[in-house]
């Protein structure tokens, strides 16, 4: 009878752990192998020219306190941190005007930023999708590859 009644706990358990197993979203692009494609680089391009381009600079290499958003120095600050968090920062720009770019907005700066630090086109747009971004992280190709 207890061995009936903790199979029937098990069984229970199990299937309620199988739902959100199945319920997880598709797996999430690697910015190695392309996680946005040209037309949102060019669209995010656009948009760093009309909003980023007075503090971060042409070459992103950032002007007075702003920082850079290419190179080595942006590599080591961001290394293995989640899209989401880069989005965050973007969506809090410009200091004296926060939230002036939609969140799709700035998916599209931060499309032609992994661009500008060449990493590869892929063939679909990167999600904005909170999720997707926590999942994929910025990262460049190692000096082996």
């Amino acid at each position: 009878m207890k061995s009936a009644a903790l199979a029937a706990v098990l069984g229970a358990l199990l299937a309620g752990m199988a739902v959100p197993v199945l319920a997880q979203p598709a797996a999430a692009p690697s910015v190695l192998e392309g996680a946005y494609d040209e037309e949102q680089a060019l669209r995010g391009q656009a948009l760093y020219y009309q909003h980023c381009l007075d503090c971060h600079g042409e070459t992103m290499a950032g002007v007075d306190k702003a920082p850079a958003l290419a190179g080595p120095q942006f590599s080591s600050t961001w290394d293995k941190a989640p899209l989401e968090v880069l989005v965050a920062r973007i969506l809090s720009m410009p200091p004296e005007k926060p939230g002036s770019l939609s969140r799709q907005q700035s998916v599209d700066v931060l499309s032609y930023m992994l661009w500008y630090n060449g990493l590869p086109l892929g063939s679909a747009p990167l999600s904005a999708e909170a999720a997707v971004l926590l999942q994929t992280t910025f990262q460049l190709p190692s000096a082996s590859q």
